[in-house]
């Protein structure tokens, strides 16, 4: 059989209960090249579908019989235990970071994205810091359009009882200082709510919002307005703390680049399952070799790092660990930022 959308499952596929389903998921490559390396829409969309399916399908969301096949106008039909609607895959995103993004996958090693523009390793960071919840108002105002242009389009779709929308966001405001991804569905749902009480109605409309956002699944925004972390698969490596705390690999980048830490990894409860709402962060650093630091330009990093994982972090570098857990924490621990060597 030729190869589909779904690599052997062609174009669809069908469950009859999540043991099969699972069975499916797990045959489907969702692996998303990289941009300079020839990745399309094809890929977004089934990453995205995959990757959503498995969140749901862990958490008990999912009902059977279930059938999914890809189409064009929607992109995908689905039929569970007896109801049908069309689901439509987006992105979210400006031109301007796509293309930032992009130029950063072709520079140096080392290199970070600040805003849109691409920082060599050397090169200091420009941009004044967000004030108070800015990020969070960028963010929701960029859902937001992307909910809006697609819903334009519902008119022009088949006819279905219902369409539903799955969101990728790949914004420039994904984890930044301060905030945290479970604030982020009820500040959505308030703009889409103002958003439909301010204009008139454009006819068809999506039943349900669900934002695919790194390792997290935001469900049903404005619904039930759930926060799913995405499983672990071949094609999505397990949770990292970062996904955890809500912040982006680059603003730890960033960070250390501004306190000349060589390394940053993080270890303790954040790397297991009793980590919660109330833990703190345990963060293991290497400085520059170059780099002297004294007790008092510790303590304001940690006050910083504190800010931007959005908890208390309690900094170490190896010096200061217990010499009967040492060795175990610097063979365990999880690297997340690199800016030398």
């Amino acid at each position: 059989m030729s190869e589909g959308f779904f690599g052997s499952l062609v174009a669809g596929f069908f469950a009859a209960n999540d043991r099969e389903m699972r069975d499916l998921l797990s045959r489907v490559d969702a692996t998303v090249p990289a941009r300079t390396k020839g990745r399309s829409s094809s890929d977004r969309e089934r990453y995205c579908i995959v990757h959503s399916l498995r969140t749901l399908e862990q958490n008990g969301l999912l009902r059977y019989p279930f059938e999914l096949a890809k189409g064009e106008s929607p992109d995908f039909r689905v039929a569970m235990a007896g109801r049908r609607w069309g689901l439509e895959v987006t992105e979210a995103a400006s031109r301007k970071h796509q293309a930032a993004t992009t130029e950063l996958e072709k520079s140096p090693p080392g290199s970070v994205l600040e805003g849109n523009e691409v920082r060599a390793c050397d090169e200091p960071l420009r941009s004044p810091p967000f004030a108070g919840d800015e990020p969070e108002r960028l963010w929701t105002a960029e859902i937001l359009a992307a909910i809006r242009r697609k819903t334009e389009r519902l008119s022009g779709y088949e006819d279905l009882p219902d369409y539903q929308l799955l969101i990728y966001d790949n914004t420039e405001y994904v984890a930044l200082t301060g905030w945290s991804v479970t604030e982020l569905p009820a500040r959505l749902a308030a703009a889409v709510e103002n958003w439909r009480a301010s204009e008139p109605s454009p006819g068809r409309r999506f039943s349900r919002y669900s934002i695919l956002r790194d390792r997290v699944l935001m469900y049903d925004v404005g619904g039930s307005s759930l926060v799913l972390p995405v499983p672990p698969s071949a094609s999505q490596p397990p949770l990292l703390p970062l996904t955890r705390l809500g912040v982006a690999e680059e603003d730890l980048r960033a960070f250390c680049r501004r306190q000349h830490v060589r390394k940053l990894g993080f270890f303790g409860s954040v790397r297991g399952d009793r980590f919660g709402a109330e833990s703190d962060v345990d963060v293991l650093v290497e400085f520059e070799p170059t780099s002297s630091v004294g007790l008092i330009r510790l303590a304001g990093m940690e006050l910083e790092l504190s800010r931007l994982l959005g908890r208390k972090a309690d900094l170490r570098t190896v010096p200061d660990l217990s010499r009967y857990f040492r060795e175990e924490v610097v063979r365990e621990k999880t690297d997340v930022a690199y800016v030398a060597g």
